[in-house]
């Protein structure tokens, strides 16, 4: 056989290798990733999880309306960085998704709010107990303008709030805290009654 003759059959078997290998190894896609990265962190792989969760990212930052697989994304990768301690890196995903949400509904936004709430539970963990309060004085702020002093999520972040004051010794205010997010909680018990009952 020739060296031309060989090198088509080299070229040929190669060919058909490389095109069984794509067919059967399909590129993830970000539902794949997702699920992996969501698996490892379940099972406490959290470089794993990091991992699956980045390339999860990336390719949500390549979709025209990026929307909710960005979102997802990014609060994903909030989990793990903050399972693993890596405050600074959630504290970056998490302003990410606070300029995001205020881009798209302006700062009086309900969401704004949680974005606030969720940027102040990463301080309070890494103990930027200042830091934490100013972020949930906003959220408070916001929902209490959009939604009413006695809304349920009102309610929430008081209590997150309340558990921060306790943090930095501020008794007397943090029961002030707990008694209104009380009440509102009160307000908001739905019994559930047996049929017949």
């Amino acid at each position: 056989m020739t060296r031309i003759k060989l090198l088509a059959l080299f070229v040929a078997v190669v060919g058909t290798g490389l095109y069984f290998y794509s067919y059967l190894h399909e590129p993830e896609t970000w539902d794949t990733l997702n699920r992996k990265g969501v698996l490892a962190f379940k099972q406490t792989h959290y470089a794993e999880a990091e991992e699956h969760l980045m390339q999860a990212l990336k390719l949500a930052e390549q979709f025209p309306h990026k929307g909710r697989h960005l979102y997802f994304s990014l609060y994903r990768l909030v989990e793990v960085y903050q399972a693993q301690s890596k405050f600074t890196s959630a504290e970056q995903a998490l302003n990410r998704i606070l300029k995001m949400d205020e881009e798209k509904f302006g700062h009086g936004h309900p969401n704004v709010a949680f974005a606030f709430n969720n940027l102040a539970s990463n301080y309070r963990m890494r103990g930027n107990y200042e830091e934490a309060e100013v972020l949930l004085k906003q959220a408070l702020q916001i929902l209490e303008s959009s939604m009413g002093r006695d809304h349920v999520l009102v309610g929430n972040i008081l209590e997150h709030y309340s558990h921060l004051l306790r943090t930095l010794g501020r008794i007397a205010e943090a029961e002030i805290m707990e008694s209104r997010y009380q009440e509102i909680f009160s307000k908001h018990i739905v019994v559930i009654q047996e049929p017949g009952g």
